[in-house]
């Protein structure tokens, strides 16, 4: 059942999610932190591979998982990063299809943010490859996907 984003806010701040402890990740705010991430991750760019000859994205926002435990609110955002060569491309019609080239990292990303005032912290992404170092700017200070988890922290603060 979809419940309309004020009655979602007001179950929020009926529980005092964003400064009470909780031993689970909760749903409703994993929900309002992927609808923001989601766009911004799914566009990463692969053009930093682009010399191995992809020309295609395939990213996904494997999951969120927020935890209040009071003064500290953790986050953990898990994320399956993939770029691949297309037909079109020049190694796809040089070698064929089934011989694109394609390259795959899963990333995780985890984030603080105060319970007091929901928010962001600190950041912290430790990529093992080309397109983390890609994602970890997108969550630098002044990066797209940290925005992102901050108007989701705003929101499901009522702030």
């Amino acid at each position: 059942m979809i419940r309309p984003v004020s009655a979602a806010l007001s179950a929020i701040l009926a529980f005092g999610l964003c400064g009470r402890a909780g031993a689970a990740c909760d749903d409703l705010v994993d929900n309002l932190i992927t609808a923001k991430l989601r766009p911004v991750i799914e566009d990463l760019d692969c053009s930093v591979l682009k010399d191995l000859g992809v020309d295609k994205k395939d990213h996904k926002l494997a999951g969120v998982c927020y935890q209040s435990t009071g003064a500290i609110s953790q986050i953990r955002i898990d994320t399956q990063l993939h770029c691949h060569g297309s037909d079109q491309s020049v190694v796809g019609q040089v070698f064929g299809k089934h011989n694109v080239p394609s390259v795959s990292e899963n990333v995780t990303v985890e984030a603080e943010a105060r319970g007091s005032d929901c928010t962001v912290t600190d950041v912290r992404v430790k990529p093992s490859g080309e397109l983390g170092k890609v994602l970890a700017n997108l969550f630098d200070a002044n990066g797209k996907a940290r925005d992102a988890l901050q108007q989701a922290l705003t929101q499901a603060c009522g702030r």
